[in-house]
């Protein structure tokens, strides 16, 4: 199924583990006319104060209801829909049925809509695989380009995550939940996150491939996160500067600024080690084949992949109360849930990602 870049004998150990858990891909073929939306880690709940779904849920639905599902997207949940760590799988249905599920049956009633499995709810394809109203798969294969393009949710990386799910479950739902303890999982420790994104970055880079993860809440374009990217930009535009207009070099002077001004409040928000630790070794060119959709329960709005015209795109979608603290560039949407704005961080063409797998492997 896969394009192995090294040859036999090389020093790299594969990832065998997660070589095994993305062997029985469904397979769904790429169409240039088709548009996709990708999101993961919605969290559902009960809808009461542990739900983190809730804080958001209005938006999200907003945005199913009156862009995507009308726009004629097709709709990959890429794992951890459920929160069946918390919560049943009645419970969760019941307070979501008549908004939440009711979107979801409008796509897979016209064949757009694809449900993967996460950590949080794989009980879901082993307990309820028959009565379960959607189709559920461990991993997405998408064919027909260069190289293939997966999409999982990452946790099958984790030994940890594989093998003691239910143990998990049973302490949080159990014992943290009612005695109000946080359930601190891998989103929130970076190095635990950090070094599960790196091995899926080998894993793909090692069998010339593209992942497409969930799991630890970070957006990851192109194999950089947000920081990564922000410099890298700044990078570039510095060497565009010398030899640009005096219109130009307004422009691009600008665009610096809020560059700089964005990594500064990065820099206050996230930890320094973050900011200094790629996914990639430091003598490596990085390679664009990891790619993580982010997740809808963040605190600053909700962030998802796009598979759009022959290219793929990261968006932000956000309160339009919270438009001034993001800066310039954004479009304001009157939805139903209210007004909101969707900013596209990144973009860049499949032909260029696809290019440079086969040009830096």
């Amino acid at each position: 199924m896969f394009l192995a870049v090294k040859e036999p004998g090389d020093s790299e150990k594969k990832d065998e583990n997660l070589e095994l858990h993305l062997s029985n891909a469904r397979q769904i073929a790429w169409n240039p006319d088709d548009r996709w939306v990708i999101y993961s880690d919605l969290h559902m709940g009960n809808g009461g104060r542990y739900d983190d779904f809730a804080r958001n849920s209005e938006m999200f639905n907003s945005t199913l209801e009156d862009f995507y599902l009308p726009g004629g997207y097709k709709l990959i949940l890429n794992g951890d829909v459920e929160e069946l760590q918390k919560f049943t799988w009645r419970q969760i249905f019941s307070q979501w049925k008549t908004t939440t599920y009711r979107l979801f049956d409008q796509f897979a009633e016209e064949d757009r809509l694809f449900k993967t499995v996460g950590n949080h709810d794989s009980r879901l394809i082993l307990d309820l695989r028959e009565s379960h109203p959607y189709r559920m798969d461990t991993v997405l294969e998408m064919t027909g380009l260069d190289f293939p393009v997966l999409f999982y949710h990452g946790h099958q990386v984790s030994e940890f995550y594989m093998k003691y799910s239910d143990i998990s479950r049973i302490g949080v739902r159990y014992f943290a939940m009612p005695l109000g303890i946080m359930n601190r999982s891998v989103a929130h420790h970076s190095r635990r996150r950090h070094h599960l994104e790196r091995k899926i970055y080998e894993y793909s880079r090692q069998e010339s491939l593209i992942s497409v993860i969930g799991h630890t809440h970070r957006p990851l374009f192109e194999s950089l996160s947000k920081a990564e990217a922000l410099r890298f930009r700044i990078e570039y535009l510095l060497t565009r500067y010398r030899e640009a207009s005096a219109s130009q070099k307004a422009k691009i002077e600008e665009e610096i600024n809020d560059l700089k001004t964005e990594l500064v409040d990065w820099r206050r928000r996230k930890r320094r080690r973050e900011l200094q630790s790629g996914l990639y070794a430091e003598d490596d060119v990085p390679l664009p084949c990891v790619f993580n959709s982010g997740t809808v329960v963040g605190k600053r709005g909700m962030t998802c992949l796009e598979f759009f015209k022959g290219r793929v795109r990261l968006v932000h979608w956000y309160g339009h109360d919270d438009a001034a603290k993001f800066g310039p560039g954004s479009e304001k949407h009157s939805l139903r849930g209210g007004s909101v704005r969707r900013r596209q961080l990144r973009q860049a063409k499949l032909s260029y990602i696809m290019d440079s797998l086969r040009l830096l492997s």
